[in-house]
């Protein structure tokens, strides 16, 4: 029963991506108040069950998915309590930081319900929505339309895109499929029918092609597979070395579109930057390269239609995204707050995941950042609560039971060293979660 539902609500949640209801002037997704049953159902099924292994193990990892969301919550209230900043503004903030919090608790709510195997009910609700999109485009268009237009997609590489294939451009349901691949690529011996996974996973990645997630997940797959052939020390400092460049070159790289990066090639190599050389100037006004620029708060990107560099005095709606988000982060916390960001979001969960689960968790957790920072570079992709989902369950799936019933014994010796009768139970792993 408990599986029925799980399925239900998620599929629903991965649905209704882009619907919306009204409430006091605000426009809330539909997709939030299906997150916020699967958290319910989840905690239901804990006064039900009280699963101590999963819960021990959650809490942890739970706490470090969500510090990158927290860091810039700490660094936007001083920003907007320094400045004075209205309620528009601090609500438009905190509403883009709260649904990252809530799909990490959707991630962790997936693994108390179903342990370990809850990566592959997040996965099958994810392409249960895709396949139900993709009926209703068939049933509105025809299936010879769409299988001409998804033919032409993929002949010219998404160059052209028809009007049935764009309904189905959704980048957020599309690069939440990214992660799962690299499981899938990692963790082949281990998962369930691989192949038919797989081929699953792959055809509605292809159904939404975005061109920059196939480097994006072919240079991850890569570096981790390397990685993992190293002895587990050599394996976690070479990944500590990795995240070290990968920091710097993010910084490198918005100070070179501060000094005209994207002028340059759009001036002198007659490179074609799909208008971001102009979007980047415009940005220009509104941040330095220097240790003592603060920060304009998280959601500030919202107030500035950026092919004009006008700044409204309310939230926009409909704006030109900036399409780069490191460049958002550093606009938005300023220079301590960005370098505070980005050891938070790769060094310290680098540092955990290899500690606690292990070189095959450090590396898979790698080939998950680096696959975020091709996106983080080019798209818009930080705030995209499927791709989190996805981002967040992918290395907290690793080995997760086998973890979970390894805290449970550690906390029960624990226990029993301090004299505390408490019984610990051996945990069954193979239950249904129904």
């Amino acid at each position: 029963m408990i599986s029925v539902m799980y399925l239900l609500l998620a599929t629903a949640m991965f649905v209704l991506q882009d619907a919306y209801f009204p409430v006091g002037g605000m426009e809330l997704s539909l997709k939030n108040p299906c997150a916020a049953a699967i958290l319910f159902l989840a905690l239901f099924h804990f006064t039900a069950t009280v699963r101590l292994d999963r819960a021990l193990l959650l809490v942890r990892h739970t706490l470090v998915q969500m510090l990158p969301c927290l860091v810039p919550l700490f660094f936007s209230a001083v920003i907007w309590l320094a400045s004075a900043a209205d309620s528009a503004a601090i609500t438009n903030g905190v509403g883009m930081i709260l649904p990252q919090l809530l799909s990490v608790l959707v991630a962790a709510a997936t693994l108390y319900l179903f342990g370990g195997r809850g990566i592959w009910y997040c996965l099958a609700s994810m392409c249960a929505a895709n396949f139900i999109s993709v009926l209703a485009v068939i049933y509105q268009g025809g299936l010879d339309a769409f299988l001409q237009e998804f033919y032409t997609l993929l002949v010219t590489f998404s160059g052209e895109t028809g009007p049935l294939m764009l309904q189905l451009e959704s980048h957020d349901l599309t690069f939440a499929f990214g992660p799962f691949l690299l499981y899938l690529f990692l963790n082949w011996k281990k998962s369930p029918h691989p192949l038919l996974w797989t081929a699953i996973v792959f055809l509605f990645f292809l159904t939404g092609l975005k061109r920059i997630a196939f480097p994006a997940v072919a240079l991850a797959f890569l570096t981790a597979s390397l990685l993992r052939r190293l002895p587990e020390k050599a394996a976690r400092q070479t990944a500590l070395c990795i995240a070290a460049a990968m920091m710097a070159v993010s910084f490198l790289y918005i100070a070179g579109i501060r000094y005209g990066l994207f002028q340059y090639l759009e001036e002198r190599l007659l490179l074609d930057t799909k208008g971001r050389a102009t979007l980047f100037a415009n940005v220009a006004p509104y941040y330095d390269i220097s240790i003592t620029f603060l920060g304009r708060g998280t959601g500030f990107e919202r107030y500035v239609e950026w092919f004009s560099g006008l700044e409204s005095s309310a939230p926009l709606r409909t704006q030109t995204q900036i399409h780069n988000d490191f460049l958002r982060m550093y606009l938005n916390i300023g220079f301590l707050g960005y370098w505070v960001w980005i050891w938070s979001w790769l060094t310290v969960r680098l540092r955990y995941w290899f500690r606690q689960g292990g070189k095959d968790a450090g590396c898979l957790f790698l080939a998950v950042c680096i696959y975020c920072f091709v996106l983080y570079a080019t798209d818009n992709t930080i705030y995209y609560p499927y791709t989190i989902i996805a981002c967040s369950l992918v290395p907290m799936s690793c080995n997760f039971d086998a973890l979970a019933n390894a805290a449970l014994a550690k906390r029960c010796a624990q226990w029993s060293a301090a004299g505390q009768e408490i019984p610990c139970p051996p945990q069954n792993h193979t239950e249904s979660g129904s």
